[in-house]
């Protein structure tokens, strides 16, 4: 099996506020995407659900381009997964109060930026690892979007700031967590590692209601 260096995943979330936040070789970027919100007015509903699914639910080396390094001399692999809400969406009113609809949030590859070296694809460790970094994302949206269903503002404004907060916070977690997951299992290389956190995910995922990961926050 080829050794490999798994770099740190890129996190991409699409929506009022598109946080795209690049934590490979510790850059960070914010850019900010017009979304359209249209308010309406509906009497005493209940809580909307959110749901969030990834897509596809499984990495294989196909959603990686292949190009000859994927980055810096130790980056063979590079994961960039989206956090993808619906446009336009609408901001609900009730009760004289604002709270968004239900809908889906996708997570999902990014294709222009998840990228493997041609050296690499084919190693099953180091696609273990990348779907790590994927599930994670998925961990942080699912933790989002149960932060998202009850929230409520007495504003348009009041509400699409409290989504933006929302929505960075969850991101700086995952990112937090897709660090501490390089460092502890050495970009995949730490095997006993590797399998613990594998675990702890699994486990994370098969709990609805997960709040954190490895003692960290999602």
């Amino acid at each position: 099996m080829a050794t490999a260096t798994a770099a740190r995943a890129a996190i991409y979330i699409t929506g009022r506020v598109r946080q795209k936040r690049n934590v490979i070789g510790g850059r960070k970027v914010r850019h900010v995407l017009a979304m359209s919100l249209l308010a309406v007015w509906w009497p005493r509903l209940a809580i909307a659900r959110i749901v969030v699914r990834a897509e596809p639910a499984r990495l294989t080396w196909s959603v990686f381009r292949e190009q000859e390094s994927a980055g810096g001399a130790l980056e063979h692999a590079r994961l960039a997964a989206e956090m993808s809400f619906p446009q336009p969406l609408r901001i609900e009113r009730t009760d004289g109060s604002y709270r968004l609809p239900g809908f889906t949030i996708t997570v999902l590859p990014e294709p222009s930026r998840t990228v493997a070296s041609r050296a690499v694809r084919g190693s099953d460790s180091l696609l273990r690892h990348e779907q790590g970094h994927y599930d994670i994302v998925l961990l942080a949206a699912r933790a989002l979007a149960r932060e998202l269903e009850p929230m409520t503002a007495a504003s348009t404004q009041a509400l699409t700031a409290a989504v933006e907060e929302c929505v960075s916070k969850h991101t700086r977690r995952a990112e937090r967590l897709s660090e501490a997951y390089d460092a502890a299992t050495d970009h995949s290389h730490d095997a006993d590692q590797q399998q613990r956190w594998l675990e702890k995910i699994r486990a994370a995922l098969a709990e609805a209601a997960a709040t954190e990961l490895a003692g960290f926050p999602l």
